[in-house]
């Protein structure tokens, strides 16, 4: 099925649809064309620092008018999968513990005997006592769980460490990795998407700007992919990470171009 007959788009957000506070020119002419070919799109982040609240009034500031069931994060993909019943010590933002108590999740402040999972996300709010709790539980055995991979995510400046990075650190500390990742490059998401919208596989197609998450949870969901060149990636992470997307592009005004013509 070629690009402008799908039906679903599955869309990566920052370095993909814009980087920072910067709208990526042709992002709106893009949305507004996919709603036009009687498609739609959801937006997929690994991103667990904040909820979907805080995504919808980004957009808007940036002047994309969105709804909440048009984003899914590794946060709900969290709360979709793991189990309430246990007791997590978060090392992550108060909105991803936020979310994981409103769904009724039990959670520690403090590394106690009681904590039975670490659960490693996106932390803007990191601290050195953070980590210290996270070491103390791992070296106890505790269980590990992140809810992405991303090794940084893109800002204006450059880039700036992310879950993946912290992963590594631990690692060092620890010598222990997560037993268990959520996010991308997990098919979860994408295939939760498509059971939502009554999609298939080939009606759906997925674009995103990092290959060791976004291409590589397309590729795992057995759908097509667009790899934008306007992110963290570049054309040598497709060998370096031995995954192929269908379609690579510099950015979404090129996808727009191949949606229109």
């Amino acid at each position: 099925m070629k690009l402008c007959e799908k039906k679903l788009f599955l869309l990566d957000m920052d370095g993909t649809i814009y980087l920072s506070e910067t709208l990526f020119d042709g992002s709106a002419e893009f949305l507004d064309t996919v709603k036009r070919n009687g498609g739609r799109y959801v937006f997929l982040t690994n991103n667990s620092s904040r909820g979907t609240d805080a995504y919808i009034a980004k957009m808007r500031r940036l002047g994309i008018e969105t709804a909440s069931d048009e984003f899914f994060t590794s946060a709900d993909a969290a709360i979709m999968t793991l189990d309430p019943a246990l007791t997590y010590y978060v090392c992550g933002t108060a909105s991803l513990k936020n979310q994981l108590a409103g769904a009724g999740f039990r959670l520690s402040e403090e590394p106690g005997e009681d904590v039975d999972d670490v659960l490693l996300g996106y932390d803007t709010e990191l601290t050195y006592k953070k980590l210290e709790d996270c070491c103390i539980l791992l070296m106890r055995g505790a269980g590990y769980i992140a809810t992405h991979p991303d090794l940084v995510c893109p800002t204006w400046y450059g880039s700036a460490p992310d879950c993946g990075s912290v992963i590594e650190m631990l690692y060092t500390a620890t010598g222990r990795r997560p037993s268990r990742i959520i996010g991308k490059p997990q098919p979860d998401m994408a295939l939760a998407a498509m059971r939502k919208f009554n999609c298939t596989p080939e009606e759906t197609c997925l674009v995103g700007d990092r290959v060791y998450t976004d291409i590589a949870c397309g590729v795992n969901a057995g759908i097509d992919t667009v790899f934008v060149l306007s992110g963290e990636g570049v054309p040598s992470d497709c060998e370096k990470y031995g995954v192929r997307p269908a379609y690579t592009m510099q950015n979404i005004r090129e996808l727009l171009s191949h949606i229109k013509h």
